[in-house]
Parts: structure tokens; C-alpha cells; sequence
């Protein structure tokens, strides 16, 4: 007797493979799940096994996890648990929750792993009754970062403050990795001219989370009068707890979207560090360049 896998029939098998103490089968005359007993009898005719899942699988899953993650700080905490070798699966879950964004892509990563998983077993029993395979992989279309993060325009009476603190921290980061000194002749050389660069003539995004916390900005400031159709990058950071969640690509093509609306031609970036996995998304939108400065034309073919 064949049986459909509808949405809820795979959301319960999702959480029966995940209970380690009881194990579960499929009631193909219900389309429901029951549980398996010490005597009970498994005939793949009315009722049908649940795909194999253990610890060892789910250790696997979580290591796939981490090595698809790009936020630095999170994945160095994941990494040394799965290497700890005591407490895996409670202590990913405590580090987890220090990280609310990640660990919402944890969870979505693992349903659609796990469901794509559940429609590849389905697929077999589907073969063994003579019936077509059906196509169900879900894809990684689902946009978290509207989901987890509020972007809006620069305005400076309410967002200058945050942009110069958030200047403060990227200094402290560098000062880990270059002399004290250094880092806070970087911090007086972005924040140099701060009227203009953060002022109400400047614009662009920034970043916050759902909690209001301040997570990341791109600014941009209009040039000199003698080149009125050209805007220089004044500010661009994401705080260290949110990096490598797409939220720095994110803000800068927002940013370039916004600048063309307003009809600026030219955008330089000058005097200013970035980091290196910035460059692909520099040459994808139309920067060019030039020594160590980079100019892009919002108009060009």
C-alpha cells in the first residue's frame, strides 16, 4: 500500500528522526506515524521504516553546517565544539544561542537538508512501487537577512553616532593585528572631516538587527563643488559578531542602487580599508582599478 508524503507527514518525520530514545514508522493506511514497539512487525506493505538517521548523521550535518558558515566568530565557536569531542550536540546548541542570526540559518539549513533527505527515501519507495520519482529538492532561495535584519537609509541626526562608534570598533579589531598607534591614527583619519563625511549631505545604509542593535553601515559623501557628480565611500563596516552574513554586500549594492536614483555618475573608494572579499563584488559592479583607488560609472553600458 503506497502512501503520500505530504507537508506534515514530512515535518513528523523530521522530528522522529531527530528522538533517539523511540523509533517510529510510517502507517500507510493513515498517512501518520506510529510508534515502533519491541515486537512490532515492519512488513513494507502497511507500515514502512524511516530512513536511517543517528548521532553519527547528525554530527555529520552539523559539520556541514559550520563549514558553509562565513561569520568568523560564530564558526570559530562551532569548530571548537565539534572538536571537543564531549557534549557535541548540547554545546552546539548553547553556542547557537549566543548567535540569534546563525542560529536561525542552523535551523533552516538543517529542515532543508533533512527534507531533501526525507524526498530522497520517498523517491526510492516510490520506485519500488513502479511509481515516477518525484522532483522535491528544496532549494536555498529564502532571503534571511530581510527576515533577521532592518536596512534604512543614512540619516545623519540619528545615525552619525553609531557610524563614528562603529569606526572606534573596527580600530579596536585592527589593533589586535597592527601597533596601538597605528590603529588610532586609523580611527583620526576616517573620522577626520566627520561633518562632511557624515553629515546630512551624506548617504547610504545601515544595518540593524530586530533587537535595534547597530550592525553595519555604507556612507557615502558628495565630493569637492568642482566635481559635484561624484560621491566617495566615508564609511564602510560591519560589527565583528555580524560578519560573513552577507549584511556588508548587502548595504554597499543598496547603496549604488540609491546613488543612481539620486543621479550621481562617478563613485571612488580612496583612503579607506577594505576587506579582501570585497574585491568580487567591487569588479561585479563596475569598479575599476586604479592603483589603489577604485572608481566606478553608475552609467555606463
Amino acid at each position: 500500500m503506497t502512501f503520500e508524503l505530504t507537508d506534515e507527514l514530512a515535518d513528523s518525520i523530521i522530528s522522529a528522526l531527530e528522538n533517539q530514545e523511540k523509533r517510529f514508522v510510517v502507517d500507510s493506511k493513515s498517512g501518520l506515524l506510529a510508534e515502533k514497539t519491541q515486537d512490532f512487525v515492519c512488513d513494507e506493505e502497511n507500515f514502512y521504516e524511516l530512513p536511517s538517521w543517528d548521532s553519527k548523521d547528525g554530527f555529520d550535518l552539523m559539520e556541514g553546517f559550520v563549514n558553509e558558515l562565513h561569520s568568523p566568530m560564530a564558526r570559530n565557536d562551532l569548530l571548537n565544539v565539534l572538536r571537543s569531542g564531549r557534549g557535541v550536540f548540547r554545546g552546539f546548541k548553547d553556542v547557537l544561542k549566543s548567535y540569534p542570526e546563525v542560529e536561525k540559518r542552523w535551523h533552516f539549513f538543517k529542515n532543508r537538508q533533512l527534507i531533501n533527505y526525507i524526498n530522497r527515501w520517498y523517491n526510492d519507495l516510490r520506485e519500488t512501487w513502479g511509481l515516477e520519482k518525484l522532483d522535491r529538492e528544496v532549494e536555498e532561495t529564502e532571503d534571511l537577512l530581510c527576515d533577521d535584519f532592518v536596512f534604512s537609509n543614512y540619516d545623519f541626526k540619528c545615525d552619525r553616532e553609531e557610524v563614528l562608534k562603529c569606526i572606534e570598533s573596527v580600530a579596536r579589531d585592527y589593533s589586535a593585528v597592527l601597533p596601538e598607534e597605528i590603529a588610532n591614527a586609523l580611527t583620526e583619519l576616517w573620522k577626520a572631516d566627520e561633518d562632511v563625511k557624515f553629515g546630512d549631505k551624506a548617504c547610504g545604509f545601515v544595518c540593524r538587527s530586530l533587537s535595534k542593535e547597530f550592525a553595519g553601515c555604507a556612507v557615502f559623501a558628495p565630493c569637492l563643488k568642482n566635481a559635484p557628480n561624484t560621491v566617495l565611500l566615508t564609511g564602510y563596516f560591519v560589527q565583528e559578531n555580524y560578519r560573513g552574513l552577507g549584511i556588508g554586500r548587502q548595504l554597499f549594492e543598496m547603496s549604488l542602487a540609491e546613488l543612481k536614483k539620486r543621479h550621481f555618475k562617478w563613485v571612488f573608494l580612496a583612503n579607506v580599508i577594505l576587506p579582501e572579499s570585497i574585491t568580487p563584488l567591487l569588479l561585479r559592479t563596475g569598479f575599476k582599478q586604479f592603483g589603489s583607488v577604485y572608481v566606478a560609472d553608475l552609467f555606463s553600458e
